[in-house]
C-alpha cells in the first residue's frame, strides 16, 4: 500500500543536520506508518499555535516540510473527535500534494533557473491537468529559494508621507505584567479609517475575563485620556522619526539600535522622558511601538512593561493562509510554455503579481 504523502515528506527530511529549537525538544518516534504522521503533526501542533508557521519551520529547519502539516491544522476535522478523523486527515492529504513520485522530483536543489520540475507543472496546471494547490508549490519552492525575489514593501502603505503607517485589518497584541504581577493581553485591530480618526476593536484579555470596544484614535495615533480600554497610551507613532525629535510632550529620540521581533532584527528608536522613567522602542520604518517600559523608583526599583507579541503588519502580502491564483494566469504561463517570453520575463511577471498581492501562497 503506498504511504501517505506527509510521511514521505518528513521521512526525506531526516539526513538534514538539526538545529536547535527554542522549545528545546524532537520527536523521540519514527515516522513509519500512517498513523505516525498524525502523531508527528500532534507533536508540533501547540508550537504551531503559540509561534505561527513561519517561526516553527524556523525553529525546526531539521524538518523542512512540517509547513505540510499546516494542511492538518486548518482542516476542519483536525479537532474532531470523530472515528474516522484520521482517515479524512491523510486523504486531505494526499489530495493537495499527490502521489510519491511527484515529492520525490521536487526535493531536487534549486539552481539560478526554474527546474523542469516546476515547467513541467506549470503546463499541466495550464491544461487543467493538476489543481491550484499543485502548482502553487512550485512558486513557494522557488521563493524559498530565492529564485523568486518579489519586494518585501507592501504596496498599500505609506509609511513616509506624516500618515500613520497603518492599514485597515492591521492588527497589534501587546502582553503586560505590572507590579502587582497582574497578566494582561491586549489586541487592537484596525476596524476603519478617516481623514480624521481611525476605529479601532480592542479586546482586552486578564484575569477578570474578556471585554472589548471600540476606540477612535486620531490621526496622530493618540488614544484619548478619557479612553480606559488600553494598557498603551500609544501604539503607533508617525513617520519619518529623525534622532533628537520630541514625539509627544515628554519623550524624545535619544539613540538608536536593532530590536528583535519573530526572529528578526528591526532597525528602532530609543525614546525616553527627562526623567528616563519612560522608555518607549519604535520600529523605524513603519513608527509601530515593540515595547514601552515604565520605571518607579521606590525603596526598589519597580518595572512596568508593555511588549508586542504578534501584529500582522510585517507581513509579506503574498503569505496567507489562503491561495490565490487569477485564471488568466494561465496565459502567461502558456506564453512562458510556448517560448513566447523568456524564463526571466516569467520570473519578473509572477514577482510583480506577488508583490501586489494578486498572487498568494
Amino acid at each position: 500500500m503506498r504511504l501517505p504523502i506527509l510521511m514521505l515528506l518528513i521521512i526525506g527530511a531526516a539526513a538534514v543536520v538539526r538545529v536547535p529549537s527554542a522549545f528545546a525538544h524532537d520527536p523521540d518516534f519514527e515516522v513509519k506508518t500512517t498513523k505516525d504522521i498524525l502523531k508527528f503533526c500532534e507533536f508540533f501542533y501547540d508550537e504551531y499555535v503559540f509561534m505561527g508557521v513561519e517561526t516553527l519551520a524556523e525553529q525546526h529547519q531539521n524538518y523542512p516540510n512540517l509547513r505540510a502539516c499546516v494542511i492538518l491544522y486548518n482542516h476542519v476535522a483536525w479537532k474532531s473527535t470523530h472515528p474516522g478523523r484520521d482517515i479524512v486527515l491523510i486523504a486531505e492529504i494526499e489530495k493537495y500534494l499527490g502521489d510519491a513520485r511527484y515529492i520525490k522530483d521536487r526535493h531536487m536543489v534549486i539552481s539560478d533557473t526554474m527546474p523542469e520540475w516546476i515547467k513541467n507543472d506549470a503546463k499541466m496546471w495550464m491544461q487543467g491537468k493538476i489543481t491550484d494547490s499543485r502548482f502553487a508549490y512550485g512558486i513557494r519552492i522557488m521563493l524559498e529559494a530565492h529564485l523568486l525575489n518579489p519586494s518585501l514593501n507592501n504596496t498599500n502603505r505609506n509609511c513616509n508621507d506624516d500618515k500613520l503607517c497603518i492599514v485597515k485589518s492591521d492588527f497589534m497584541k501587546y502582553s503586560y505584567s505590572n507590579k502587582y504581577n497582574q497578566d494582561i493581553t491586549e489586541r487592537y485591530t484596525v476596524d476603519s479609517i478617516s481623514d480624521d480618526e481611525l476605529l479601532i476593536k480592542t479586546e482586552k484579555i486578564s484575569r477578570d475575563g474578556k471585554e472589548g470596544e471600540i476606540t477612535n484614535i486620531d490621526n496622530q495615533g493618540t488614544i484619548p485620556t478619557n479612553k480606559k480600554c488600553c494598557i498603551i497610551d500609544k501604539f503607533i507613532f508617525l513617520t519619518p522619526i529623525n534622532f533628537g525629535d520630541m514625539i509627544t510632550s515628554d519623550l524624545k529620540v535619544i539613540g538608536e539600535t536593532t530590536y528583535e521581533f519573530k526572529s528578526k532584527a528591526h532597525q528602532v528608536w530609543i525614546a525616553q522622558n527627562l526623567e528616563k522613567q519612560d522608555t518607549v522602542i519604535i520600529d523605524k520604518e513603519t513608527g509601530l511601538v515593540f515595547s514601552d517600559s515604565h520605571k518607579e523608583t521606590d525603596i526598589v526599583a519597580k518595572w512596568e512593561k508593555i511588549v508586542l507579541t504578534d501584529t500582522n503588519i510585517f507581513e509579506k502580502k503574498y503569505l496567507t493562509h489562503e491561495l490565490v491564483i487569477p485564471k488568466w494566469f494561465k496565459t502567461t504561463t502558456m506564453w512562458l510554455i510556448d517560448d513566447l517570453i523568456s524564463e526571466s520575463e516569467y520570473l519578473n511577471a509572477t514577482e510583480n503579481l506577488l508583490e501586489q498581492g494578486i498572487i498568494r501562497v
